[in-house]
């Protein structure tokens, strides 16, 4: 497998999901949440989670629908406890982004254990070899990434308009971005969460000056 890391806009794309277990369920909330158009074929699923989905804009269809949906969907998630059915599913959708749960030689997506912190978002993927190690360093970044990390993206994400207004050169606009991070004024605001006035002592400081 040639694997690379990608984010894709999900929003409208057809997913379908075969299988409402602990994995189904979770790629359907994800891709849910991603503003895909979502169809499920599930023998049992929880009613709760049921309803949760279909509020959410997912459809509920039985087997006899199932080589249609393969054909007009642009990625299928196998997850079924049927493993020889997975890979009758898979290999017959082999033209498809597929995902496959339980083989992932038969897959060509991989959907990686991931969270946000505020505007972060962080993407493990660990071959496969460990999904208990995926959850520990997911931990130990989630302890790293601070709220000041947060909002210093959040910072340059704004000063990069005032700067582009202000300044012509890329290569000036950069130093000002390392000095902004390194300036201790500055990350005095961040510390108490008042990222207005470390916009305002930007403008008039180190912009105006």
């Amino acid at each position: 497998m040639g694997l690379t890391s990608l984010f894709i806009d999900m929003k409208d794309k057809h997913v379908l999901i075969i299988g409402a277990g602990g994995v189904g369920v979770r790629r359907a909330r994800r891709f849910l949440d991603a503003d895909a158009k979502v169809s499920i074929i599930a023998h049992s699923i929880d009613s709760e989670i049921k309803k949760e989905f279909v509020e959410k804009g997912a459809e509920f269809y039985s087997d006899e629908d199932r080589d249609r949906l393969l054909d007009e969907c642009d990625l299928v998630v196998v997850a079924t406890n049927d493993l020889e059915l997975n890979d009758e599913i898979a290999r017959k959708a082999k033209n498809k982004l597929v995902n496959c749960a339980s083989d992932i030689s038969l897959s060509n997506v991989i959907v990686p254990s991931t969270f946000q912190l505020g505007n972060v978002t962080v993407s493990l993927y660990t071959g496969s070899r460990s999904p208990m190690m995926a959850k520990e360093l997911r931990k130990k970044i989630q302890s790293v990434i601070t709220p000041e990390d947060i909002l210093n993206i959040e910072l340059q994400e704004r000063i990069r308009e005032l700067l582009k207004n202000n300044i012509d050169s890329q290569v000036e606009r950069k130093k000002y971005m390392i000095k902004i991070k390194e300036d201790s004024n500055i990350q005095k605001f961040i510390k108490d969460n008042d990222i207005e006035s470390a916009v305002e002592y930007v403008q008039k400081e180190l912009i105006n000056k």
